[in-house]
């Protein structure tokens, strides 16, 4: 008999423990989430063959989640560069790939500087603008860390430095 009491104990607070879990990935409540993202940038990181370059960079990504599953996305991000060969030319972020692995353009990132260093690339959107990958699709990409951050300069122009996404 005290087993039985005991087992229903045991029981009963693990799935009181279950219930209270919130899983921040999927805000299906209809709440807000916020996820954080970031990459290192490199010259060595660029595939399928690394640069040769000193510009190193950042890059910070937020993604505000609103309204539960399949509800409104907006990422936010900024990407910082030092020592490009010269400004940015264009800048996106590419999936689905490993670190080792070279893919196509999801979103492309407004540069909104002329430098060769400093915050030159930032903005936010709210779609991919990519028929193939949605929004929710490219979160899990990032989650995942199956997705990139690319700048492309004129010298090099197949991408100068890249960085993994990550959380």
């Amino acid at each position: 008999m005290k087993a039985r009491i005991a087992l229903t104990t045991i029981l009963a607070l693990a799935a009181v423990s279950v219930a209270a879990c919130d899983d921040d990935d999927d805000p299906t409540g209809g709440g807000t989430v916020t996820q954080n993202f970031s990459a290192t940038l490199t010259g060595d990181a660029e595939r399928p063959d690394p640069v040769s370059t000193a510009a190193t960079g950042s890059a910070g990504l937020t993604a505000t989640i609103t309204g539960g599953t399949g509800g409104a996305v907006t990422i936010t991000y900024s990407v910082t560069v030092d020592g490009l060969s010269g400004g940015a030319s264009a800048a996106h972020i590419h999936g689905p790939a490993t670190v080792d692995a070279a893919a196509d353009i999801i979103v492309p990132l407004t540069v909104t500087g002329t430098g060769t260093s400093g915050a030159i690339i930032t903005g936010s959107f709210t779609t991919t603008g990519n028929p193939n990958v949605s929004m929710d699709s490219l979160l899990v990409l990032m989650r995942n860390g199956n997705s990139y951050v690319n700048v492309h300069t004129t010298q090099n122009p197949g991408g100068e430095i890249r960085g993994q996404i990550i959380r």
